[in-house]
């Protein structure tokens, strides 16, 4: 169930569902979007730019011509900070190839973080997912396998109350660790927010229909 889209084509659930927050969106006259934006400017106004954990784990970006943009060079210094405050500390970047390109965003990252004088011992990579989405369902595979709990979320601002609806939804004990200091106003943010409220609806709509239709095969893909 493809409720978070940002490359590849939409499987068949993932468009019914889409289609049903899209009427839930009319119905409601867009005040679900609304109290869903609301939650994703509280969390990124909210969160915490600090982490305790041993663990942690940093979204990938899709790859510019020129490689790491921005936003994950943002999410690289603060990985980079952290690592180096916590010498015990391990990383597990997370983020496949976009469609046509070799380089994954995991490698992309790790290449980075290489070069910045961390040691590749402490560096894992999940270099399949697409989204945000497979993101974490293959995250939680790993990190449950090397017991790696709590881990420490590390994204932009804007993404990070996606990333704690998918994250609880999928039982992971984990701590939302943002990029940047403070909430930085720009002209981009705004729109970014409305997306990731989208997405947060879309992913809840979702979610909401498979228990109602009891749909086992739905559910096991995000909870």
């Amino acid at each position: 169930m493809q409720f978070d889209p940002e490359r590849g084509a939409i499987d068949w659930d993932g468009l019914w569902t889409f289609g049903l927050t899209l009427l839930l969106l009319i119905v409601g006259i867009g005040i679900p979007l609304l109290i869903s934006l609301i939650y994703v400017h509280r969390t990124a106004n909210s969160a915490s730019n600090q982490c305790d954990c041993d663990s942690l784990l940093v979204f990938g970006k899709r790859l510019t011509r020129q490689g790491i943009d921005q936003d994950y060079h943002l999410r690289l210094e603060k990985t980079l900070e952290l690592m180096q405050h916590n010498p015990s500390s391990t990383l597990l970047l997370v983020g496949g190839a976009a469609p046509g390109e070799d380089l994954t965003e995991a490698q992309a990252g790790r290449d980075y973080l290489i070069d910045k004088g961390i040691d590749e011992s402490r560096l894992r990579l999940e270099q399949q997912s697409q989204n945000t989405l497979e993101n974490l369902q293959h995250a939680r595979t790993m990190l449950t396998q090397q017991d790696a709990y709590p881990v420490a979320l590390i994204s932009n601002r804007y993404h990070l109350a996606r990333i704690s609806t998918i994250a609880t939804s999928l039982s992971l004990n984990h701590q939302l660790c943002a990029s940047e200091a403070a909430l930085w106003f720009s002209p981009l943010l705004l729109p970014r927010m409305i997306i990731e409220a989208w997405y947060i609806l879309w992913f809840n709509t979702g979610k909401s229909w498979s228990r109602l239709i009891r749909s086992e095969r739905m559910l096991n893909r995000v909870t």
